[in-house]
Formats: C-alpha cells, structure tokens, sequence
C-alpha cells in the first residue's frame, strides 16, 4: 500500500479537548459537550485521535492542542477518516482547516528534532 498523506505523522502523547461546531460557531453549551481525547499521531496538516465517543465523518470541531511544550495550538478539525475493528475506541483521522503557519512550523521543529534524536 502506497502512503498517500501528504505529510509525515509522528507519534505524540497527549490529550485535545473538542468541541463540535454548529453552523460556524461553537454549539450552544459547549463546555458541557467538551470531549478529551487522546492523540495518536499529529502532522502539520492533521491529527489521529482515540475516542469512545461516537463522532461523525465531515464533521468540525474547535480543537485545543497542547504540545509538549505546554504551548497550545487552537484550531479547527474536520473528521475525515474513521477506524474500528471491534475495539471500544474508534482511531479517528482529522486534517487541520484552520491553523496558523507559526502552530504548523511548531510541529514541524518537533519533526526535525524527533528525527535528529
């Protein structure tokens, strides 16, 4: 099988809290449907995640990143891609729809730095 992403994935370890978008704006109540999920793997232009929860493809949410670095990059996801094989968390692919160019050269210093180690 030929790698498709456009971008290198590289294993991380923390958490996102999610909230689900609603015609452009966070939902109504937000907090109260905030989501903590783990991430399996990040990239400049997307994310893999682990969730009981059960989330649709094509959907948005306002994501909160926080890095090892403890800096966090806020942004938006659309849930692209959907994996279960019997287990009770589904992996979940997400690319990045909105993020900054700074937050993007922030995973990518991370890339060469895991690389070079």
């Amino acid at each position: 099988m030929s790698e498709r992403r456009r971008s290198k994935r590289m294993d991380i370890n923390v958490t996102i809290k999610l909230n689900e978008l609603k015609s452009g704006t966070v939902s109504e109540g937000a907090n109260k449907n905030e989501i903590e999920v783990a991430i399996v793997n990040i990239s400049k232009d997307g994310l893999a995640f682990r969730t009981e929860e059960k989330l649709e493809l094509n959907t948005f949410y306002d994501a909160n990143v926080v890095l090892w670095t403890k800096e966090t990059i806020q942004t938006v996801i659309e849930i692209v891609r959907m994996e279960n094989y019997g287990d009770e968390a589904t992996l979940y692919g997400c690319r990045f729809i909105g993020v900054l160019p700074a937050d993007q050269l922030k995973i990518q210093i991370y890339e060469m730095v895991q690389d070079n180690s």
